[in-house]
């Protein structure tokens, strides 16, 4: 069953406003005023502050012209009509500068340096220089705000802390702390004093698997005394710490994947392929294997672990910081693809290990070693005296797996010392949950499938032995306690968030895919309660001990913000936000004046399931006109594209250059039930390509869309499906972009490809059926390939072989590559030529005869 939590609605105010640490002098009043526009029956609009003087990418919007569209702050939703605006605005975000962007009234002050002067003020008004371009859509500026990414508490629970973009600069992160119940700071790590001379080839195949392109404090972890962190960096490790802002190296250049023991009193590491450790205040490190080099790499994750399965460590320590439990990863049964990775400097040739569909993985051990309780030293940096290959201790080598080609799809202690493994059949239609404990393995769960199991985090150890887990059970994913699910009425249940005396929270949906909400479930009877509220997608981080949670909330209209919520106890006190401290003002392009507001929507499929749908008109728009229309495409397993969130910017980037764009999720598509996602086993391209010319269908329905201009656009999977839309039905669509297709899928990886199509040798017909290239002499529109010349992941061999393909079956197309460039191409050079060579095309192919 479930029900609604008491909980009020209220106006939130976002955690990610506070000033800086140290703190800086107090703002001038004058230059902070709010400003209040009378409504129409008396009342007064909400009013806030206007941050201009202290966000210098909003100067340039101060003056936007009376009649602009914006996007409106989510809890703000009365209208008003301004002192001197004479017609009707939205209620939302104030700015006290000469106009109120959303026709309110002047402000009463002349103009201070930092704002548009009367000529800037006209050309606003004209909108020359409000329109997005790939410039800057792809430059600095964090036009799509600054939302947080990587929330944790610290250990105590005292202070939170979250990774955000820089005011001037959206691609490198910075590390901000809330104290509890105090003021919001960011932490000065001064990482460019700090780089070495580049990024190690282990750690840029990590970004690139973990599609991390940000610079900055990347990724980041609380030490267990909460009175520092630890940031990896360029190669090596640092710690920093709180009370004196000093920032010290505690892991050689040249390392890895660096981890501190739950004592704080060590780091673990790996460095050329062996696993190392240290005591954190030493000069001396201990090694713990020895034999990494060649095929064999210690302490990290094998290539499909990484891509596919989402797991990114190799090793874990153990509660009492006495055990590490680590991989031992050995390739050299896996095929040898020598991939030419093409640059501008020349062709380098790669002998790349790739796990092709059928071919063997990579052997993966799993042992046990003792760990020192300290290290001698007396300080200063870790590695000076190096530790000999002599001086190993002896593994324990333990029997993880029930098959010898099954996966180690998950490791984890559990809090009281036991080793847990999560071991997946090779054909992934098996999944088994145990629990090593005086050296004996124990089945804690064991999930079966007709068709595929998906992998997760969610496994939850609890102090009293009870595990919690997802799986699927009566056609959903639900929670699940020792392999027995519990009835929570939930359509779907993704993460589970924690859990504290009989209660556990998730997140999840009862009545709506597009949103997400976090539930509190009764571990004994499984009642669940919600207790997020609105139209929006929820994500949560919980501190367990004391009940805490920190709630990022995102609507389609605002960038996501952040809140600290107390949950309710077991005796079900009232939840209360701790910090609704929001001034962070509306992003920049909420301001442009033809930023074009998605709408979502849902039509029936040919089976009769609901395909949810987004749809970005043109801007401006004229209910007159008909114009062309882009179908963005992902469609792939694993992801949801429709979500009451804010959309992308790149979909105004086409919107404000006179294209709709359409997204449709198809079947296959993630967050659903079992039926929707796995409507795709044994053939790809079939269901999910009749949904999209469902969506088609739709579209030809709407009177401004132009029906024979509309063109197909997607990268990955996506470009993947742009050619199966094109080479099914040539006369659907009128031009088609695919970015780093799949061509043929005997050329992907292992566990991705034979999780939906099975072994190539067994399903040869599915396979062949689930490729564009035998059917490419049916495309009669233009298209345009797009690839990096250095992708790993996709390789360039499949569209190779799709030239090849075309050019024997006659058929037209134009090429652009990118020397150098991996599968994401997000470097920012390659993005703006990318994006500004797809707009090109699109205009000049879909042009009005």
């Amino acid at each position: 069953m479930q029900r609604r939590s008491g909980l009020r609605p209220q106006a939130h105010r976002r955690l990610l406003s506070a000033r800086p640490w140290p703190p800086a002098r107090p703002a001038n009043p004058r230059r902070r005023r709010s400003v209040r526009c009378p409504g129409r029956h008396g009342d007064r609009a909400p009013g806030a502050l206007s941050l201009a003087a202290a966000h210098p990418q909003h100067r340039a919007w101060a003056g936007v012209h009376r009649g602009a569209r914006a996007l409106l702050h989510p809890h703000a939703a009365r209208r008003h009509r301004g002192a001197r605006c004479g017609q009707l605005g939205q209620g939302g975000v104030v700015h006290a500068l000469r106009w109120h962007p959303h026709r309110g009234q002047r402000s009463g002050r002349g103009r201070r340096r930092g704002e548009p002067d009367a000529a800037g003020l006209r050309r606003a008004r004209r909108g020359r220089f409000l329109k997005l371009d790939t410039a800057r859509l792809f430059g600095p500026e964090p036009l799509a705000g600054r939302p947080p990414s990587q929330v944790k508490f610290s250990p105590d629970g005292k202070l939170l802390g979250f990774l955000r973009p820089a005011a001037n600069d959206r691609e490198r992160l910075e590390l901000w702390l809330h104290e509890i119940g105090g003021a919001t700071r960011l932490v000065p790590i001064a990482l460019r004093d700090l780089e070495v001379a580049r990024l190690s080839d282990v750690e840029r195949a990590e970004r690139e698997r973990r599609r991390q392109f940000a610079t900055g404090v990347t990724t980041w972890s609380w030490h267990p005394a909460s009175d520092a962190v630890l940031v990896p960096h360029a190669g090596a490790t640092y710690l920093h710490r709180f009370a004196d802002n000093s920032t010290r190296r505690v892991s050689p250049e040249g390392s890895s994947a660096a981890q501190l023991s739950p004592d704080g009193k060590q780091v673990a590491y790996v460095r050329g392929g062996d696993l190392f450790v240290a005591n954190i205040d030493a000069d001396e490190e201990r090694r713990l294997t020895s034999d990494g080099g060649g095929t064999v790499t210690n302490g990290l994750p094998e290539f499909v672990a990484q891509e596919e399965m989402h797991r990114f460590e190799g090793y874990w320590w153990s509660p009492d910081s006495r055990t590490i439990a680590f991989t031992r990863v050995d390739d050299a049964q896996v095929p040898v693809s020598h991939r030419h990775e093409i640059g501008a400097e020349g062709i380098a040739v790669v002998p790349q290990r790739y796990p092709f569909a059928g071919a063997e993985n990579a052997e993966v051990r799993l042992a046990v070693c003792d760990v020192a309780a300290s290290i001698p030293g007396a300080g200063g940096r870790p590695a000076v005296r190096p530790a000999q290959r002599s001086d190993v201790p002896t593994p324990q080598w333990l029997d993880w797996a029930l098959e010898e080609d099954d996966y180690l799809a998950r490791v984890q202690f559990g809090p009281d010392g036991a080793l847990w493994v999560q071991a997946q059949s090779r054909d992934q239609r098996q999944l088994s949950i145990r629990r090593r404990a005086d050296a004996a393995w124990q089945e804690v769960a064991e999930i079966r499938s007709e068709t595929w199991i998906d992998l997760d985090d969610n496994l939850h150890c609890l102090p009293d032995g009870r595990a919690l887990h997802t799986a699927e059970a009566d056609g959903r994913v639900t929670l699940h306690v020792d392999g027995t699910p519990l009835p929570t009425g939930l359509k779907r249940t993704n993460k589970i968030v924690g859990a504290r005396d009989d209660m556990a929270w998730v997140t999840g949906w009862h009545q709506d895919p597009t949103e997400q909400h976090l539930y509190r479930v009764h571990l004994g009877n499984g009642e669940a309660e919600r207790i997020t509220q609105g139209g929006a997608w929820h994500e949560a981080t919980l501190h367990e001990t004391t009940g805490r949670a920190a709630i990022t909330r995102a609507t389609p209209d605002a960038p996501a913000s952040l809140e600290l919520v107390e949950l309710r106890d077991a005796a079900r006190t009232r939840s209360r936000t701790l910090a609704p401290a929001n001034d962070e003002p509306p992003a920049p392009a909420s301001l442009f004046p033809h930023h074009s507001l998605a709408q979502l929507g849902c039509i029936t499929g040919a089976g009769g399931e609901p395909l949810h749908y987004r749809i970005t008109p043109p801007a401006p728009f004229e209910p007159n006109k008909r114009y062309p229309v882009v179908v963005h495409v992902y469609g792939g397993p694993g992801v949801q594209r429709v979500r009451r969130e804010m959309p992308p910017l790149m979909l105004q980037l086409f919107a404000q250059a006179g294209f709709g764009v359409f997204e449709l999720d198809n079947r296959g598509s993630t967050n659903r039930s079992a039926a929707f996602e796995k409507a795709i086993h044994g053939q790809l391209g079939a269901v999910e390509v009749a949904d999209q010319l469902r969506g088609l269908e739709h579209l030809h329905s709407l009177p401004w869309v132009h029906p024979e201009r509309i063109a197909v656009f997607g990268h990955s999977y996506g470009g993947y499906m742009a050619l199966m839309c094109l080479a099914t039905e040539p006369e659907a669509f009128a031009a088609g972009v695919a970015v780093a297709p799949v061509t043929d899928w005997r050329l992907y990886d292992t566990h991705y490809t034979e999780r939906y199509l099975g072994m190539p040798q067994e399903n040869e017909a599915g396979y062949d059926a689930s490729s564009p290239l035998p059917k490419v002499a049916n495309i009669r529109t233009p298209l345009l390939l797009m690839h990096g010349m250095a992708d790993d992941n996709v390789l360039f061999t499949h569209s190779t072989r799709l030239m090849k393909a075309l050019q024997g079956a006659g058929v037209s197309f134009e090429l652009m590559t990118y020397p150098g460039a991996k599968h994401s191409m997000q470097e920012r050079a390659v993005a703006t030529h990318r994006f500004e060579t797809i707009l090109r095309f699109l205009e000049r192919v879909l042009a009005p005869p």
